[in-house]
């Protein structure tokens, strides 16, 4: 998640192209060494990770970009195999790049902090609020939270703008429209992931999914009325399915759509140090 959430940080401002790509595949091969070793403590593995993200976080710091230009930040959200792979969307978040945007991927993570709401919340239903199983979903939610921010503060002044809302707060974003409470899956997680969206001053959301997705069909029905309540930012679903489909034709479209929208915007983004005024 860090290093694909630095990647897309880098990669649009990079003055030689190519070069991001090249610190995040040898971070990615990197990190799998240190995961694969065998034996290993757990508190040592996670030193031993910490120090290959931090070694990474210091070489993406080091690739020569312009960080002057001000690129629409387009959130992206969606099915998760489907989001998260870029042929399966026909390299998306790529051609978002091309055509001039910089992009925010929704993350895996996302979806380990949601389950765990369920867990705990689906014990309560079922009267196990105050039992070993809720004592065991909380201990495993308390530790899982407490390795992400030792991990993410290594890319602390990085992610400056850029930070994960909680997962509470993406579910009450959705309530309004998809409520959790009936809701279940990726669709009240990318609807309550693109009004937070609205808040950080994106300039558009794009939400991916395979085709005949019921996450992608409802979210789309959906997203008029979170797109009027939301100062009208732009919202493209987009659905692959495998079919050859004019996709630089649309994300030209959309990404116009995003710098018009950015240059009437009420909610101002942050950014990071490196990105110079």
């Amino acid at each position: 998640d860090v290093l694909r959430k630095m990647l897309h940080r880098t990669r649009p401002y990079e003055t030689n192209k190519g070069d991001a790509d090249k610190v995040f595949v040898c971070a990615i091969r990197s990190i799998e060494r240190v995961i694969e070793r065998r034996g290993v403590a757990t508190e040592q593995q996670m030193r031993d990770v910490v120090a290959v993200l931090t070694e990474a976080r210091d070489e993406f710091r080091a690739v020569p970009a312009d960080y002057s230009r001000r690129r629409p930040l387009v959130g992206v959200v969606g099915e998760i195999f489907c989001r998260l792979t870029p042929f399966t969307n026909d390299y998306t978040i790529r051609k978002l790049e091309e055509y001039g945007a910089e992009c925010t991927l929704a993350h895996v993570a996302e979806w380990v902090w949601y389950t765990n709401v369920e867990q705990q919340k689906r014990l309560r239903q079922i009267g196990k609020r105050f039992s070993k199983s809720m004592l065991a979903a909380k201990i495993k939610d308390h530790i899982q939270h407490k390795d992400e921010n030792r991990i993410h503060h290594v890319f602390h002044e990085d992610f400056r703008g850029y930070e994960d809302p909680p997962i509470e707060r993406v579910l009450e974003y959705s309530k309004p429209y998809l409520p959790h409470t009936g809701a279940l899956g990726e669709m009240t997680l990318s609807v309550g992931k693109a009004i937070f969206h609205y808040h950080q001053g994106c300039d558009g959301v794009v939400d991916i999914s395979p085709f005949t997705c019921m996450n992608g069909i409802v979210t789309e029905a959906v997203y008029p009325k979170v797109i009027a309540d939301h100062d009208h930012i732009p919202i493209r679903n987009f659905f692959f399915d495998g079919t050859q489909t004019d996709l630089d034709r649309d994300v030209a479209i959309f990404v116009e759509l995003a710098r018009a929208y950015q240059a009437r915007k009420k909610t101002r983004r942050i950014y990071p140090s490196s990105f110079a005024a």
